[in-house]
């Protein structure tokens, strides 16, 4: 009996500083500064439950209270374990796969914000409305290097009319070129009238839609190439935090587009939570391993490993120990004092 004894001892405290360990770091997370006490808790009375069965097994005694105390105190070291282990096997795949799929959600969100705000018929026609005056500058300033029509003549004079009549105003008579003008004339004249055509249309009344929905735009290129590709961002280190980010800025992009857009054509970003993918604390990594189950070997390995290093002890004290077997290594005094506190 001294051998089965010093081994189960042995058994019991390797278990339960194994316990210890995993309890206080499955716990830190979810109880920050608590962990210590709760773990010292929960490892008191795994230590006395464990004692009280051989105790209680060897003197033939009931032991079925000491096995209760064992389970209550095994079911938070194994949901506590659970979690730490869990989140070792992993922390590294949720991590990719959510990171993943939050980047496709934030990039179609864009994207489709982006058509939405190209598709306004304010800003298409003013689009429109540039690229025809673009074209008109480039055919104006194409004819009046023409050899044969030199300087800005009556062709040229027909270009400007239909800017003119794009922009919906006249532009400022700038002295024009003649036939026999230089080529620094003729190029001094085109940049000057050029300048004045870009001014004005930043100044039409058209253009005020127009470039509310070109800052959107912008902000969503710039956001895009900010945040690139996932598989970049994991490489780069990329962790949980940025779907903080991501979550901010979808919404706020969502708020400035709608602010702008017409009432039959506002968007709806999906919302990407911040919480997703978040092992380590207990309610994420049993919602991970349980209810999600993204990888069921990991669970399963998880869970068994949890379970078998609380029941170790157990298990030998039943095999080990039988009723009667340790009767005379204990004193009458203590005989007495188990049978007045036993069930």
């Amino acid at each position: 009996m001294f051998i089965l004894r010093s081994v189960y001892y042995v058994l019991v405290f390797l278990c339960i500083g194994i316990l210890l360990f995993l309890t206080f770091f499955g716990f830190e997370k979810t109880f920050g500064p608590l962990t210590p006490y709760f773990t010292a808790i929960i490892g008191l009375l795994l230590f006395a439950a464990d004692y009280m069965l051989q105790r209680n097994r060897e003197q033939g005694l009931p032991w079925t209270p000491a096995l209760f105390l064992f389970l209550l105190a095994a079911t938070f070291s194994s949901v506590s374990n659970f979690s730490y282990l869990y989140t070792n096997f992993m922390t590294r795949d949720v991590l990719s796969a959510t990171v993943r799929e939050q980047y496709r959600v934030f990039a179609d969100d864009l994207t489709e914000t982006r058509a939405v705000l190209i598709g306004v018929d304010a800003f298409s026609e003013e689009v429109d409305r540039r690229a025809r005056t673009e074209t008109l500058l480039k055919q104006m300033w194409t004819q009046m290097n023409d050899p044969a029509r030199l300087g800005c003549g009556e062709r040229c004079a027909e270009h400007i009319t239909a800017i003119n009549a794009l922009l919906g105003v006249d532009i400022t008579e700038l002295s024009r070129p003649g036939p026999s003008s230089s080529t620094g004339e003729r190029k001094n004249f085109y940049d000057s009238f050029r300048g004045l055509v870009l001014e004005a249309q930043e100044n039409s009344n058209l253009s005020g839609p127009f470039r509310a929905i070109q800052v959107v735009i912008s902000d969503i290129d710039e956001r895009m190439a900010y945040y690139g590709d996932a598989d970049d961002a994991l490489r780069a280190g990329a962790d949980l935090n940025i779907l903080t980010q991501l979550s901010s800025d979808s919404r706020k992009i969502e708020r400035e587009a709608n602010a702008i857009l017409p009432s039959g054509n506002l968007v709806e970003h999906d919302f990407i939570d911040p919480t997703l993918g978040r092992l380590g604390e207990i309610v994420y990594s049993l919602k991970s391993g349980f209810v999600e189950v993204p990888n069921l070997s990991a669970t399963i390995m998880a869970l068994i490993l949890s379970i078998v290093v609380d029941f170790v002890p157990i298990l030998y004290a039943l095999v080990a120990f039988r009723a009667g077997e340790g009767i005379s290594s204990y004193s009458k005094d203590d005989e007495i004092d188990v049978l007045d506190g036993g069930f």
